[in-house]
């Protein structure tokens, strides 16, 4: 045992033996490890571009009734760079490197810092960056439902119409930025056509319009749908007179002062080919068209489109169906007019007597008629004549007083038609006996 105890001892001596130049010996080995070391595998540094942000926790926003957009692209970072050992440098790939943003922790000023890691050696990296926060603009969430039309241009063929359009539905909802959704004043659905000839159906883009006409981005908006189903309806047309049986009958003193007259003599019409091409005119009678003892104008207000056949309708659909048919009516107009007597004929006077028209005699005749068509008269236009033996025949008298003066009925007559002879004067006559000659 005492022979132990002196191996020990001796050990022990030997072990502490100048332990401070042992223990120089083991640091100095230490460092040129570490130096080869480094030598060996030095640190570097790699730049990765373009790196996207992730980002966490958005439904903070969305619990909050919030959206949000990013400001300045700050969700790419341009350059990233990272330092490592050459060994570790060397096995990383872009894909191990994570650029994190986490909602939850947005200052008020609407940043968020930006927080970037290696996925396959994290903590043995060093991180540097072109930009180091996010940069949002954050406001209120609005939901609406706008009323959406469709916008359909171009053009029929030659003898057909765009009749109208359909659309599948008639509400689009629409969320996102107050700002921008409060904005929309319109949301079309827009249809082009070319020459068509039929119904076309089609599936269009629905474009979204502020109060000024501008198209507004959809980019930051949720729409209940993108496409919609327009169906644009294709009509032949056919243009065909308007036949008006109105029946217009003066009071007494009245007369029809002209040709009927209405705002339109024709209509075009639109319906599919197989039924507008059978319709060849459109008459409008009936007995509400009949008018009697007319003192005045007689004026109709006819609504075309009821007299129109089942399957057809007007081509101009967007303008009034009434068409208005007038029937002047006019009071009759009397004048009278004063004739020389060169223009009174004597005719069958007997036999021994000669007649002449008395001195400073005038024959007047009253005519009536349209206003117009009496001042047109003339006394050219009257003729007078005296039928002597008639009126004696009348009067039962078989003979004349010489010297004496006798009014007689005289005949007249007028050269228009459109004038009528109200009545006209006695024409004074003078009688003398004819002198017979031995």
């Amino acid at each position: 045992m005492k022979n132990s105890r002196d191996q020990l001892k001796r050990l022990r001596d030997k072990l502490l033996h100048n332990w401070y130049l042992k223990l120089f010996s083991i640091v100095c080995a230490v460092i040129l490890w570490a130096v080869a070391y480094s030598i060996e595998n030095p640190v570097t540094s790699t730049r990765f571009t373009n790196v996207e942000v992730t980002f966490l926790n958005t439904e903070v926003l969305e619990e909050n009734g919030q959206v949000y957009a990013v400001l300045n692209n700050s969700d790419v970072v341009r350059t990233v760079t990272v330092s490592a050992s050459r060994t570790i440098i060397d096995d990383i790939t872009d894909s191990d490197i994570e650029v994190t943003a986490d909602f939850s922790k947005m200052r008020l000023d609407g940043t968020v810092d930006l927080t970037f890691t290696c996925t396959k050696y994290e903590g043995n990296v060093t991180f540097s960056a072109s930009s180091s926060v996010l940069e949002l603009e954050v406001e209120d969430k609005m939901d609406r439902y706008i009323r959406l039309t469709a916008d359909v241009t171009g053009s029929a063929a030659d003898g057909y119409i765009i009749s109208g359009s359909t659309i599948e539905q008639n509400q689009l909802s629409v969320s996102g930025p107050e700002s921008i959704v409060s904005s929309i004043a319109t949301a079309r659905a827009s249809v082009v056509l070319e020459d068509a000839t039929e119904n076309v159906v089609t599936y269009a883009d629905i474009v979204l319009y502020d109060s000024d006409g501008n198209e507004i981005s959809q980019d930051r908006l949720t729409l209940g749908s993108s496409r919609v189903r327009v169906t644009v309806e294709v009509l032949k047309t056919s243009t065909v007179p308007l036949v008006f049986e109105v029946e217009v009958t003066p009071a007494s003193g009245y007369l029809l002062s002209g040709e009927m007259t209405a705002s339109a003599r024709e209509i075009t019409l639109a319906g599919k080919s197989g039924v507008v091409d059978n319709v060849t005119e459109i008459v409008v009678s009936g007995e509400e068209y009949i008018v009697t003892d007319a003192t005045e104008d007689v004026v109709f207000e006819i609504d075309i489109d009821d007299y129109l056949p089942s399957g057809v309708s007007r081509a101009d659909s967007g303008e009034s169906g009434v068409i208005t048919v007038t029937q002047p009516v006019e009071e009759v107009y009397e004048a009278e007019i004063t004739l020389n007597t060169d223009r009174i004929a004597i005719s069958n006077v007997p036999e021994g007597y000669i007649v002449q028209i008395a001195d400073e005699v005038q024959a007047s005749v009253v005519v009536s008629g349209l206003q117009a068509d009496v001042e047109e008269v003339s006394a050219s236009d009257i003729a007078v004549s005296i039928d002597v033996e008639a009126w004696m025949e009348d009067e039962d008298l078989t003979s004349l007083v010489d010297g004496r003066t006798y009014d007689i009925p005289a005949e007249y007559t007028i050269e228009s038609e459109a004038v009528e002879i109200v009545s006209g004067s006695d024409i004074a006559i003078l009688v003398t006996e004819e002198i017979v000659e031995d």
